[in-house]
């Protein structure tokens, strides 16, 4: 606006006309704005960080599967546990088991079987399934252990 055109002080003498547009109130408006585009982007982010595995990297977990066989090779259902966690697990009646969530390092997963158990040692890496093969429980297994077929 040039020089000429600005209006006259006479005008404001009594004050600042009444009816001005508040600019504090279009500020608010612009920041709600930004801040629910904030969240939308983060909520978005995490969605697909869940999605393609970097959220289980960050968090430092790693998945275990394996197949549970009984002493006659047939698929069995068993129980999966994770010591010192309270990560535990069911085969299906495929013998086929997936636990998620396990902590990165080094696990101990226990296997049980028609009152029978036994513990393996396992390195878990975060964001990394770790396949735990064919685990077959043998008739003296259930006296003195198991065994296990990678």
């Amino acid at each position: 606006m040039a020089f000429e055109e600005s209006p006259d002080l006479k005008l404001y003498k009594d004050g600042l006309p009444a009816g001005l547009p508040d600019p504090s109130r279009k500020q608010r408006r612009i920041w709600a704005v930004i801040i629910g585009l904030a969240i939308v982007s983060l909520l978005l982010m995490i969605l697909n960080m869940a999605q393609d595995g970097t959220l289980a990297i960050l968090a430092g977990t790693g998945e275990i599967t394996g197949i549970i066989y009984d002493d006659l090779g047939n698929p069995c259902e068993a129980e999966i546990f994770v010591f010192g966690t309270n990560l535990s697990a069911r085969s299906d009646q495929n013998g086929y088991f997936q636990l998620k969530g396990v902590p990165a390092g080094e696990q101990i997963v226990i296997i049980a079987y028609r009152n029978s158990g036994h513990e393996h040692a396992i390195h878990v890496t975060a964001g990394q399934m770790i396949d735990m093969g064919k685990i077959h429980f043998q008739t003296e297994d259930f006296l003195n252990g198991w065994s296990h077929t990678p």
